[in-house]
């Protein structure tokens, strides 16, 4: 409920307002402190990230490992397979007959092709979607939607993604998960339910 209420919103937002004014408005405000923030959130979204965080799941649980290894490999094809599809112009490129003042921030190199959809954004929505699937207490599944929203929103901030782009690699993420978490627990294997630390 919650992912869908951010996701309409945003949806919204995104119809009613051109790329420009999108990425004006976004690019306008920042500070020293976002800066920073917004750098190291969009490192969630990284392929090398998910991989930590299915060596962790093996620790933990094989049935989980599977899942995660399930849900980045299904989101990963499917995005690739989207962006090289489209092979849309990321805002650098888009606005380049643009004069205007863009911040960017130092140290993040910044991509022009292959913009739809954000990669970072479905990286972030598979895992923590996956993780407020199998979390027990559902009341800090909100949480998890907000952590992968504010990896999503780093993608606008670096100027690396349009924000349709991160909306549509939200729903891909979820999907991903939803599809991974609801196999492996319809087809259970001996193997899946085995703990390597015998942590039940």
């Amino acid at each position: 409920m919650t992912f869908m209420v951010i996701w309409l919103l945003a949806l919204a937002l995104v119809i009613s307002h051109s790329k420009l004014s999108q990425m004006e408005w976004i690019n306008t405000h920042n500070n020293p402190f976002a800066d920073r923030f917004f750098w190291w959130a969009t490192k969630l979204g990284e392929g090398g990230f998910f991989v930590m965080v299915i060596l962790v799941a093996c620790l933990i649980k094989v049935e989980f490992a599977v899942m995660f290894t399930a849900s980045f490999a299904i989101s990963t094809l499917i995005s690739q397979g989207l962006k090289f599809l489209f092979h849309t112009n990321r805002p650098l490129a888009f606005f380049e007959k643009i004069n205007h003042p863009w911040h960017f921030v130092d140290g993040v190199n910044v991509h022009v092709a292959n913009s739809f959809p954000s990669g970072h954004t479905t990286t972030a929505f598979a895992i923590c979607s996956l993780i407020a699937f199998l979390c027990q207490n559902k009341k800090i599944s909100p949480l998890w939607v907000l952590i992968a929203s504010l990896t999503g929103y780093s993608r606008n901030y670096l100027f690396q993604h349009f924000p349709e782009d991160v909306l549509a690699g939200a729903v891909i993420g979820l999907i991903s998960s939803y599809w991974a978490y609801n196999w492996i627990k319809a087809n259970p294997k001996t193997i899946y339910q085995t703990s390597i630390l015998r942590i039940k």
